[in-house]
C-alpha cells in the first residue's frame, strides 16, 4: 500500500474517534462488554487499551487485521467499513500498538506494530503466544467463555507532556469524559438495555489497582421527552431520479433551552448542533452541519434531521475514514433540499422556518427572577436541566465549567475568569467526594452550592475590594470545614 497513502489515513482522528474506531471492531466482533482502560503510573497516563469479550481471533485473522491490504468480508450488520480501522486509529495516536487475542478453540496469538515516523512503513511483529496468553490473563476482565482481545496503545503523541501531578490528573478527567461522550453519542443506538456493555476505567501499573469502573449511557440526540413543535417528529419524502431510496429522514424540532445532554452534545450550546444526524447500521456517523446544503443559521437552532443511510446509500454518500464525515452526492443534496414532510406536505424549507419561530417565541417568554451565571461542565445532567426550570442564565455572560485542579492548601476553590471556570482543589477531592474518583461529574451537592455562592464573581468586568475580601472569607470557612472533616473521616478510619 503506498506510504503517502497510508500515514494519512486517520489524520483526522480525535482521542475519543480513535477509540469509538476500536470499539466498532469489538461490537463487529458480537462483545457483550467492552472496556475502554486507561493504564498510569501513579497519575500519569502511559497507555490506553480496549478489552472485549467478543469472538477473538486465531492466527491467520489476526495477521490480516494487522495487514493494510487484509480487507475482509463485511457483512450487512458490520460497523466496519474500510477495513483499516484498527491499524489507522491506533496509528493516528500511538507509535507502538499491542494486540492480544484469543479465538474459541485456538491459542492465544500476539502481534505488535510500530511506527517509527512519517518516512517509513509501519513494522509488524509476532509476540509469543505465551506472552499473548500472560497479557491476557493478567487483564482482570471477564472474558466470556474464554475468547476476547486487548488493543494496546503505547507511546501515546496525544497524551499530555506534562510532569504536574494536576494537570495530569485534569487532561485525565477530560478525556474520560470526551471518550464517555463521544461513545455514548455515536452509539446511543446501540446502548439499550440488551446491548453491550462499555465502561472505561483506569489501573495503576504500580499498585494495580483499578478505579471504579464508568459505565458508557446513550445520549440521544433526539431524546426530548416532548417535542418543540407539536406537528414534528415528521417524516420526510424524498425523491431521485433514479428512483433509489438511499436514506431514510426524520425532521425533528427540540424544545427550546433544553440543558438535556442530548441537546447540549459534549457541554456544547445545543444550537451548535443543528443540521443532519447521519447513521450506518445504527451507529452516527455524522453529528449535525447541514452537508453543504446550508450553511447553520441561528434561527434554526432547534432543527435536527435523522437520516438512516440505507442499502443503496453508496451510490450517493461518501464516508470518511474516520467516520465522521458525510459527503453527498448532488441528486442527494438536490432530494433533500426539495423535501417534503410526509404527513403535512410542509417543504424543508417550511420546516426550518417552524423551527426558527419556535425558538423566536421561546426567547419572548417571561424571564425568571433569579438570575445566575449559567453552569457547564461539572454537574449531571438533571441538576442542568434543575437549572434551567428554576432559574434565568444571564445572557452577556460565558458559561461557567466546574472542574478540579491542584490549588494552594490554602485554598478550596479558585475563579478563574479568564478561562470561566470555577475550579475546586484537587487536594481535597477524595475527602470531599468520599473516594478516589473519575467522575467528572462527582460531589453535585458541593459544586451546586459553591456554584450558588460564587456565580455572581463571573458577572462583570470588575472585582472591587469589597468582592475579594467576601472570597477571602469563604475561602477561610470552607477550609475550615475541609480541615473538620478530613479529622472526622481520621478518627472514623
Amino acid at each position: 500500500m503506498d506510504l503517502a497513502l497510508v500515514n494519512s489515513i486517520g489524520l483526522h482522528h480525535s482521542l475519543a474517534t480513535a477509540v469509538a474506531d476500536l470499539v466498532d471492531n469489538s461490537l463487529d466482533a458480537t462483545a457483550g462488554a467492552i472496556r475502554v482502560r486507561f493504564l498510569l503510573d501513579g497519575v500519569a497516563p502511559i497507555a490506553l487499551q480496549v478489552i472485549d469479550d467478543g469472538y477473538g481471533m486465531d492466527s491467520l485473522t489476526i495477521d490480516k487485521a494487522m495487514t493494510y491490504a487484509g480487507r475482509r468480508d463485511y457483512h450487512d450488520t458490520n460497523l466496519g467499513h474500510f477495513g483499516v480501522g484498527l491499524k489507522a486509529a491506533s496509528l493516528s495516536q500511538a507509535n507502538t500498538v499491542l494486540v492480544y487475542s484469543r479465538a474459541y478453540g485456538a491459542s492465544a496469538v500476539g502481534r505488535v506494530l510500530v511506527r517509527e515516523g512519517d518516512m517509513s512503513s509501519p513494522r509488524v511483529g509476532e509476540l509469543s503466544a505465551g506472552d499473548a496468553e500472560a497479557r491476557l490473563a493478567e487483564a482482570r476482565f471477564d472474558f466470556a467463555g474464554g475468547t476476547g482481545t486487548i488493543v494496546e496503545w503505547r507511546d501515546v503523541r496525544t497524551f499530555p507532556a506534562t510532569t504536574d501531578n494536576g494537570e495530569q490528573v485534569r487532561w485525565l478527567d477530560g478525556a474520560v469524559r470526551d471518550v464517555r461522550n463521544h461513545l455514548g453519542l455515536v452509539l446511543h443506538r446501540l446502548l439499550d438495555a440488551e446491548g453491550p456493555q462499555v465502561f472505561v476505567d483506569s489501573q495503576n501499573i504500580r499498585t494495580g489497582e483499578l478505579s471504579a469502573a464508568r459505565a458508557v449511557g446513550p445520549i440521544d440526540p433526539f431524546g426530548y421527552r416532548h417535542s418543540g413543535d407539536p406537528g414534528f417528529p415528521a417524516e420526510l419524502r424524498l425523491e431521485l431520479p433514479d428512483g433509489s431510496e438511499p436514506v431514510s429522514a426524520r425532521a425533528h424540532v427540540w424544545p427550546p433551552r433544553s440543558q438535556d445532554p442530548g441537546f447540549k452534545l459534549g457541554g456544547r450550546p445545543g444550537e451548535d448542533a443543528q443540521g443532519l444526524f447521519v447513521y450506518r447500521r445504527n451507529r452516527l456517523l455524522q453529528a449535525g452541519g447541514w452537508c453543504d446544503l446550508w450553511g447553520p443559521r441561528p434561527e434554526w437552532g432547534l432543527a435536527r434531521v435523522e437520516l438512516d443511510l440505507g442499502p443503496t446509500a453508496d451510490a450517493h454518500v461518501t464516508i470518511n475514514p474516520e467516520k465522521s464525515g458525510i459527503t453527498f452526492s448532488s441528486d442527494l443534496r438536490r432530494a433533500l433540499e426539495k423535501a417534503t414532510c410526509a404527513s403535512t406536505g410542509l417543504t424543508f424549507t417550511e420546516y426550518l422556518q417552524r423551527a426558527a419561530g419556535e425558538d423566536k417565541r421561546s426567547r419572548q417568554r417571561q424571564r425568571r427572577p433569579i438570575t445566575v451565571v449559567e453552569p457547564r461542565g461539572g454537574l449531571p445532567p438533571g441538576v442542568l436541566d434543575a437549572y434551567q426550570n428554576a432559574v434565568e442564565f444571564q445572557q452577556d455572560t460565558s458559561a461557567v465549567d466546574i472542574v478540579w485542579r491542584t490549588l494552594p492548601p490554602d485554598q478550596v476553590f479558585e475563579i478563574d475568569r479568564d478561562d470561566d471556570v470555577l475550579a475546586l482543589n484537587l487536594r481535597y477531592r477524595k475527602v470531599l467526594v468520599g473516594g478516589p474518583s473519575l467522575d467528572t461529574d462527582d460531589a453535585p451537592v458541593l459544586k451546586t452550592l459553591l456554584h450558588l455562592l460564587l456565580n455572581r464573581y463571573f458577572d462583570g468586568s470588575f472585582m472591587g475590594i469589597k468582592e475579594r475580601r467576601e472570597i477571602e472569607a469563604w475561602q477561610t470557612l470552607l477550609l475550615a470545614a475541609v480541615t473538620a472533616q478530613t479529622e472526622q473521616e481520621q478518627g472514623r478510619a
